[in-house]
Parts: structure tokens; C-alpha cells; sequence
């Protein structure tokens, strides 16, 4: 961002010329998911003096691609982090290392779902089987009776009474 002469103009004035920068968007990206430390939205915004809400609010919604791409960007550093992690494991190390790689994992599941999380999706179409019972009459032994579809669910009986 670049710096303003003179009186400084306030954060609001400041987040306008952020919006108004088209590299503004690129800048934060960078910033998100620096390889050696990435910074949060709330640190970039700290970091160029504007209004946190503002900025995020601003950043989420009117460049909501490049931030789901800077968390799954993340989430995929995380993940390999994990596996970094799980590779260079001793004995001593089990305890930490277990803590670590849950706390990655489950953060890399919140910023790319559909990669990370070990939640698995069942979809069902709505259609229901239905069970027909087909019954050989005695007298016509070439005839079949089929049982109608209401009468293939049992009824539910009715309690008799309660003892005391």
C-alpha cells in the first residue's frame, strides 16, 4: 500500500484507496499464504491501519474466490505439514506429534472441506424398496396371489389393557 503525504487521512479514506487499487486483491492473496508466515485478514488490516470489519467484510465478499482459494492453499500447507510431521516422528516426540497433527487436520478440514474432512456425505433418492410377497394358492396350484403394498407393512397392535 502505498504511503500518503501529508495529514493522514483516516482508515476509512485508506480503505478506499485499498478497494480502489487493483492489485490490492493480489497483495492480500500474497499476504494470506506467505509460505514462511502467512497472515490473517485481521493482521493485514492491523498491518495497513484500515477498519478490520471493513476490510473483511470487503475482502470476503467481493473477492470470496481468492479467499477460498488462500484457505485451501492453507489447508494443503497444513496438510503437508502432517505429513512432514508423522515422517520425522520418534518415540519421545508421539504425544506432541498427535496433538499437532489432530489440531492441523481439523483446521485444514474447516478451510477445505471437501478435502480434508473425515465427515462422509450419504445422499439417499427418495425411493424406498418395496417388498412384494407372492403366495401359491392351495386349491389353484397354478395360481399366485400377490399381496397388496398395504398389506405388506405390519399394523401396529393395541395394548390390551395394563395390569396393576
Amino acid at each position: 500500500m502505498s504511503s500518503v503525504a501529508g495529514r493522514d487521512p483516516g482508515p476509512m479514506a485508506r480503505l478506499a484507496v485499498v478497494r480502489a487499487d487493483a492489485q490490492a486483491p493480489d497483495e492480500v492473496f500474497r499476504l494470506l499464504t506467505d509460505a514462511d508466515e502467512p497472515k490473517t485478514l485481521d493482521e493485514i488490516a492491523k498491518l495497513w491501519a484500515l477498519p478490520r470489519g471493513r476490510f473483511v467484510e470487503w475482502f470476503t465478499t467481493e473477492h470470496a474466490g481468492k479467499y477460498d482459494a488462500a484457505l485451501k492453499v492453507l489447508g494443503a500447507s497444513l496438510g503437508h505439514q502432517v505429513l512432514e510431521l508423522t515422517n520425522s516422528a520418534t518415540a519421545e516426540t508421539v504425544g506432541l506429534l498427535k496433538f499437532k497433527t489432530d489440531r492441523y487436520l481439523r483446521l485444514a478440514a474447516h478451510w477445505d472441506g471437501a478435502r480434508y474432512s473425515p465427515k462422509v456425505e450419504h445422499k439417499h433418492s427418495g425411493v424406498l424398496p418395496v417388498l412384494v410377497i407372492e403366495i401359491a394358492d392351495e386349491e389353484a396350484p397354478g395360481r399366485v396371489i400377490e399381496a397388496e403394498e398395504a398389506e405388506v407393512l405390519p399394523e401396529k397392535a393395541e395394548p390390551a389393557g395394563l395390569l396393576i
